[in-house]
């Protein structure tokens, strides 16, 4: 009967609202950088690479600071450290969150709010994007190879970014929205 159908449709709704299925996808990983957003590593006047500031250009596009990304590519380069990073975004008024000392609650607070952090490995030699940290995964986008992500289980992750020094940073601008359900 007409009236049959109804009370299964009226259950089926109730079901799927209760189930707390949201208006957005679960994004792996979270931090979903666009491939045209990210940034590739590139040489610095003083030899060597410039993976924290390129990691800062990728970081800053993904939050929609696409003026303030093009005005760090073009003003910064070469290597850097924790302290003078943290001089030059505070010089240039840029809001940012950081550790040195291998927080792994700064790193969930980061992904979870989908900002994204900029974080050494290599022994510190090297920075990349963390776009992802979960409960058991943490995956990186590495300048040096802006195709693909890195996938790590989370405690490997935290013992090779704590193993490189523990320094993370993040800008505090709003990130990309998580992509709608289709």
């Amino acid at each position: 009967t007409c009236e049959a159908k109804m009370k299964k449709i009226l259950l089926t709704l109730i079901l799927i609202l209760a189930s707390g299925v949201s208006g957005f996808s679960a994004e792996y990983p979270t931090v979903n950088v666009p491939y045209a957003l990210r940034q590739e590593n590139w040489g610095g006047y003083e030899g060597g690479g410039s993976c924290v500031h390129v990691s800062m250009v990728t970081l800053l596009r993904w939050q929609g600071q696409y003026a303030l990304a093009d005005w760090w590519y073009n003003t910064y380069n070469s290597g850097e450290y924790a302290s003078r990073m943290a001089q030059r975004m505070t010089a240039a008024g840029i809001p940012f969150a950081e550790t040195r000392n291998g927080e792994v609650a700064f790193l969930d607070w980061a992904l979870k709010t989908r900002r994204g952090a900029n974080v050494v490995v290599l022994g510190g030699a090297h920075m990349v994007t963390l776009t992802h940290f979960d409960a058991k995964y943490a995956c990186i986008l590495d300048n040096n190879y802006t195709a693909k992500y890195t996938w790590y289980t989370r405690d490997d992750f935290i013992k090779y970014w704590r193993a490189s020094g523990g320094w993370a940073y993040t800008p505090l601008y709003s990130p990309a929205p998580p992509i709608p359900k289709r």
